[in-house]
């Protein structure tokens, strides 16, 4: 969450960047892509500017680093490295979990959930929908073939008030959600996998607190919640300078 701001300034002598490179994660495949589509534009220079800072493994259940390869490439090629993580989540507008909120119609928003300084979690009303429409509804809106079956826990609830939450949701989150009212919890994984450190300790603390959690719970990807700001709002933050954005997409997003 503090990662944020200018990680890699790399501009090219006497030249303005004209290009802004949109992405979730600064995977190897996504900086693969750009490297090459600057290549072939004469490597002028450009930003790339992500969500995280380094690429995440949904199916591993943990951050990697860049390898330094890809770094001098990057260097080579004069392309400039910015993260905003905390200031997306955290943003009243076009924060990552408002904007999902307003892909879904969720109405009579509020903000809960205090992360660096600012509320990065939203909840709100949803009406006339069951909890299988919701799922297939956030698939679509995410560009997700499908809901991975292990994040979806129909608890017995209707859904009508629902709440978003970034990341891996985070049992501060789900707790304060269920003070709310919240029938409806959706997050980026709430149950994650793979046999990292990271992930084995997540789903220790999760299977004890399940029991006890009355909530329906629904999972996307970490990917899929920075993902949809990236793709509907980001850009226009950069228009008002005349910048060339493209959205660069994960071929794989629950790898």
């Amino acid at each position: 969450g503090t990662w944020n701001g200018l990680m890699l300034e790399n501009p090219a002598p006497n030249h303005q960047i004209d290009r802004v490179y949109l992405a979730v994660y600064p995977s190897q495949d996504v900086l693969d892509k750009i490297i090459a589509k600057e290549v072939e534009r004469g490597a002028t220079g450009a930003l790339l500017f992500t969500y995280h800072p380094i690429p995440y493994s949904e199916s591993q259940g943990e951050f990697k680093a860049i390898p330094t390869e890809q770094l001098e490439e990057l260097q080579e090629h004069h392309i400039s490295v910015y993260v905003c993580h905390a200031p997306l989540d955290c943003h009243p507008e076009i924060g990552t979990t408002v904007v999902l909120a307003n892909a879904l119609n969720i109405e009579d928003q509020g903000m809960f959930g205090a992360y660096y300084g600012g509320l990065a979690c939203v909840h709100g009303q949803l009406t006339n929908t069951t909890f299988s429409e919701l799922a297939i509804r956030l698939a679509d809106i995410c560009e997700l073939p499908r809901l991975r079956y292990d994040q979806c826990r129909h608890n017995g609830q209707i859904v009508k008030h629902v709440a978003i939450a970034p990341g891996s949701g985070s049992l501060d989150f789900m707790r304060e959600a269920a003070e709310l009212g919240v029938d409806t919890f959706i997050t980026g994984n709430w149950w994650l996998f793979g046999d990292s450190e990271f992930a084995k300790a997540s789903r220790e603390r999760i299977a004890e607190f399940l029991p006890t959690l009355k909530m329906n719970l629904l999972g996307t990807s970490r990917y899929s919640i920075g993902f949809v700001t990236m793709r509907d709002y980001v850009p226009d933050v950069f228009r008002p300078y005349n910048l060339e954005t493209v959205l660069i997409r994960d071929e794989e997003p629950l790898k």
